[in-house]
């Protein structure tokens, strides 16, 4: 009995021992706790009073409140040692306080800024952005409106506009918002304590009923659709499409690259796998919400899910935007398709192998675009989405029986089937299928001949290489223009691929072939004309030094070196119809670009120089003119000029027109004037050389009669002036001819 008192005394005492021990543990838990409150009552005392959308600035005070029960060694779950329980513990009671402080913070600056925000927002996205204008617009009003209130789609929407805080916002601090979020919605329905505006509300509403149903429906999946499984985005370079070599062909005239194409959305998948099964789930969430999101009055609503035709009518309309936007995606993308650039010869040669080759990635690629644009057929031909049509027979039938009952069940005639709406698409591109379907079983498509010819012209562009590589012309063939009508016929891209490839290859050998020629100028004309011809008289009208008959004779001939270089490799090349000349069109290419004559020029005025002085075709330069006396002053009794021995004389006499031919037969390159009676030591001129008889008129005063072969010329001797009418046998002036003094010799082309 004595050990059991012994025993009971002992558990007394560690009982108390125990208690004082739990309330030591406790008033420490406690004194760390109250040591924790004056900062967060500064934190939470430092929020300015004014409205802020500012929800980071809520995070210290926020993150102190949530945890502030949890104060070492109480654990996160508010768990505590044993020995700092014995009904001592008051964790419990501190952290409903602390809850209920977080939860009115919560309400009284979480949930303002988010309010405050979402109005910001509204206000600035009306007429940038439709659809986040109405995912604003809807968030708006279900934080005043608890009948339409909906946690997940509030939070999508915060959580959307937080992950655009600034940059220096880091995950931790995401994850806190995140947290802090969920705990002011997960506590039931919460509403706005700012009373909404009802005229922001009335603008937004009428900016977004400008658009129809219809067309809010395509946008939502639009901007929303889900990808439903591995649909991928079209592209050039997708394996299975034109593949990896398809980068050395092809290239986007837009600059974007080739592995940027089409939206998986506007996809022949995308189409059947997503949008078709999208449309009445987003018509009948939107024609819900026409009510109290968009404030619609029910009578002036069109959508009613319950009635079959109002749902196909729904459902046609918004495939019809769908169908239009995926015509014209398409289309802008085909005709973005063009040909890597070709800068030479070679390389244009070595994209018409890749093209011509049996592995040729253009038919592969238009194929498979036609894949995407064939939206009312199945790959293997038969007809898709029965549930569609499925509706359609249903509410055909209704409108049959209708027409029975009205008519009184009299026959009537078999109406046509109604055009299927994916032929928006269809008929769109129906070319391009035509041009890559073989149009029987065992014949080639029109696009497989399309690789033959461009095998030709790899041939062509191969061979021309040799040749110009070699300094040759290139080889004549109608190959160009095969390439080209056939290209004229073709719908895009390959009209442009084609018609780009054939107009490169032209151009380029056309530009392979300039350069040797202009090599070809230096050595063949330019070395002789600026040796015999540069700087000297009569192409230099101050030049002592005159160019020789003979010289003349082998520049500008016909047959001379110009008109024989011209002949022999330009004429087929340059139009002498236009002035000035210019490179002609040949083979849908031409030598130099638009205005780029380059030494043309020197050869059109070589062409003059010869028409004037080698009339009759001759080897030599040759001209004959008649001399018609008009007047003489009186102080000269007679007037003779001697051309190379050949003599015309006027002493006021009768006026009789006298001829003389240069060069003269004498062969003394002589010209004189001498006029009578003499004055002082002057009594005439004299000129000698080859060109005497030019640099005696260069010396008179010449004055146009309108016509180009007939002009007034008037020598002056000593002050006295006899005028003489001048009839040359060539119809331009060759005293005045600005070819002779514009002509410079050709160094290159």
């Amino acid at each position: 009995q004595g050990a059991a008192f012994v025993a009971i005394g002992l558990a007394g005492l560690g009982l108390m021992l125990g208690w004082a021990y739990s309330y030591v543990r406790n008033q420490d838990y406690l004194a760390a706790v109250e040591a924790q409150l004056p900062a967060v009552r500064k934190v939470v005392e430092s929020f300015p009073n004014e409205p802020s959308t500012d929800v980071v600035q809520l995070l210290p005070a926020l993150n102190e409140l949530r945890t502030l029960a949890i104060t070492p060694p109480v654990a996160a779950d508010l768990s505590a040692p044993s020995s700092m329980k014995l009904g001592l513990f008051q964790g419990d009671k501190i952290d409903s306080a602390a809850r209920a402080a977080y939860q009115r913070l919560l309400t009284d600056g979480l949930l303002p800024r988010i309010s405050m925000r979402i109005e910001e927002l509204l206000r600035s996205a009306q007429t940038k952005n439709p659809e986040l204008m109405y995912e604003l617009l809807k968030a708006y009003v279900m934080l005043h409106d608890p009948d339409h209130y909906s946690a997940k789609s509030l939070r999508d929407l915060i959580l959307a506009d937080w992950s655009s805080l600034p940059r220096d916002v880091t995950v931790e601090q995401h994850e806190q918002l995140e947290q802090h979020l969920d705990a002011l919605l997960g506590r039931g329905i919460v509403t706005s304590p700012t009373p909404m505006d009802q005229n922001l509300v009335r603008d937004v509403r009428a900016q977004l009923l400008r658009m129809s149903l219809a067309q809010r429906v395509y946008s939502r999946i639009k901007n929303f659709a889900a990808n439903p499984g591995d649909i991928p985005d079209f592209s050039i370079t997708r394996a299975d499409v034109a593949g990896p070599s398809a980068s050395l062909a092809f290239a986007r005239a837009s600059g974007q690259p080739l592995t940027k194409g089409v939206s998986w959305l506007y996809t022949y998948r995308g189409y059947h796998e997503a949008f078709e099964k999208q449309v009445d789930a987003a018509s009948v969430q939107l024609a819900s919400e026409e009510g109290w999101v968009l404030g619609v009055p029910a009578q002036q609503r069109t959508f009613n899910p319950k009635d079959p035709a109002s749902a196909l009518r729904l459902n046609d309309e918004v495939k019809r935007l769908y169908l239009e936007d995926y015509a014209r995606i398409w289309d802008a993308f085909i005709n973005d398709i063009r040909l890597v650039n070709q800068t030479n010869l070679q390389q244009s040669i070595q994209v018409a192998r890749i093209l011509s080759a049996p592995t040729s990635p253009l038919p592969t690629l238009l194929r498979a675009i036609v894949k995407e644009v064939t939206l009312g057929e199945k790959f293997g031909g038969d007809r898709i989405d029965k549930a569609v049509e499925k509706a359609r027979d249903t509410v055909q039938g209704t409108r049959e029986s209708l027409a029975a009952m009205l008519s009184g069940n009299r026959p009537q005639a078999a109406a046509p089937a109604p055009q299927r709406i994916e032929s928006i698409v269809d008929d769109r591109f129906a070319n391009l299928r035509a041009y890559v379907k073989a149009p029987a079983p065992g014949q080639p498509a029109p696009v497989d001949q399309s690789v033959q010819l461009l095998g030709e012209l790899y041939t062509l562009m191969t061979a021309t290489e040799t040749a110009v590589r070699g300094g040759a012309a290139p080889p004549q063939s109608d190959v160009q223009n095969k390439v080209r009508a056939e290209a004229g016929r073709l719908p895009e891209p390959a009209r442009s691929l084609l018609n780009t490839l054939v107009s490169a290859g032209v151009t380029q050998a056309l530009t392979a072939t300039r350069d040797n020629l202009s090599a070809n100028i230096g050595a063949t004309i330019g070395d002789f004309c600026n040796t015999a011809i540069a700087g000297r008289y009569p192409f230099n009208r101050n030049s002592s030094r005159d160019v020789t008959q003979d010289d003349f004779a082998r520049m500008f001939s016909p047959g001379g070196l110009m008109d024989d270089f011209f002949q022999k490799n330009l004429i087929q090349f340059v139009d002498t119809s236009t002035k000035p000349w210019s490179f002609r069109q040949v083979g849908g290419g031409q030598m130099g670009a638009q205005g780029d004559t380059g030494s043309l020029i020197q050869f059109q005025r070589a062409q003059a120089i010869r028409d004037t002085f080698f009339r009759n075709g001759g080897k030599t330069p040759s001209l004959r003119l008649d001399f018609k006396p008009i007047e003489m002053d009186a102080s000269i009794t007679q007037f003779i000029l001697d051309v190379d021995g050949q003599i015309v004389k006027y002493a006021h006499g009768p006026t009789i027109p006298m001829s003389v031919t240069w060069p003269g037969t004498a062969g003394r390159s002589l010209v004189n004037i001498q006029v009578s009676p003499a004055t002082g030591d002057q009594s005439g001129q004299r000129f000698e050389g080859p060109w005497a008889l030019f640099r005696l008129f260069d010396r008179a005063q010449m004055e146009g009669l309108g016509q180009p072969e007939r002009f007034r010329v008037t020598f002056n001797v000593d002050g006295r002036k006899a005028t003489f009418e001048v009839t040359t046998s060539s119809v331009q002036n060759p005293f005045k001819m600005s070819d002779l003094s514009n002509f410079s010799c050709p160094s290159k082309l």
